[in-house]
């Protein structure tokens, strides 16, 4: 994508594994990715807020990385990964929930931005106790 106006893609490629693992790369729907990755990453008994909250981290850490071509740029020939030490949970084939595959419908197309700024802001998750600061290298960032 990369410098123009952001656009959710209509498909993701995930590797699954860390990037310089040999690993199988799937190519999914984009909707269905968000939804894997937060049946993966939260518990469906959570507020809505906060599963609404989480979804919004969600889709906007995987909106930066295909905005800023985080891999691809590396050469690598997908998009994101499946480890946690560097991007989201995906689990392939695994259960989605059914209260979270409905608030994906509502708001998969939702990002966080900097004010005055078009593009996806990288955004992570934090659990506001031992972790609460922000560092862009890790998986452990706030918004």
């Amino acid at each position: 994508m990369g410098l123009g106006i952001p656009i959710v893609p209509q498909y993701i490629t995930v590797h699954l594994g860390s990037p310089k693992t040999s690993a199988r790369n799937v190519t999914l729907p984009f909707k269905d990715y968000i939804k894997n990755v937060a049946s993966s990453e939260v518990y469906p008994t959570w507020p809505e807020s906060a599963l609404r909250a989480n979804i919004y981290v969600i889709v906007s850490f995987a909106l930066n990385r295909i905005y800023t071509e985080y891999y691809r740029a590396q050469g690598y020939p997908f998009d994101i990964t499946s480890s946690t030490s560097y991007d989201q949970a995906f689990v392939e084939g695994r259960d989605i929930f059914a209260n979270i595959s409905r608030l994906v419908d509502d708001q998969y197309t939702d990002y966080i931005t900097r004010e005055g700024h078009m593009e996806p802001m990288f955004s992570s998750y934090c659990n506001g106790t031992t972790v609460t600061y922000l560092l862009v290298t890790e998986r452990k960032p706030c918004f």
